[in-house]
């Protein structure tokens, strides 16, 4: 009777951890897919900042194509800010500073 069980437990162990090879194969699969997908514009915009001024609203710096803009964002929508060519990526915070 202790065969059998230890045999159950087994089988158990071996389909969780043929079930859970198979969910991370599907993970890399579809991560890898993502990153090829699209063209080289689209992989371009990063996020370089987000300042949440309250619940609704906030100010958004984001750089694509070496240009950043500032929008900010509300319930009502979306509004550029400004858009600077001479900002450089490593003083992003001067940006919104200049805008308080």
């Amino acid at each position: 009777m202790d065969t059998n069980l230890l045999a159950m437990v087994l089988q158990s162990l071996l389909g969780l951890s043929l079930v859970l090879g198979l969910f991370a194969l599907i993970i890399w699969g579809v991560r890898r897919f993502q990153h090829h997908s699209g063209n080289a514009v689209e992989r371009d915009f990063k996020i370089i900042q987000r300042l949440h001024l309250d619940n609704k609203n906030s100010l958004v710096e984001i750089r694509h194509q070496g240009r950043h803009y500032l929008l900010g964002l509300s319930p009502g929508g979306m509004v550029q800010l400004h858009s600077d060519q001479a900002l450089s990526a490593a003083s992003p915070s001067k940006q919104v500073e200049d805008h308080d």
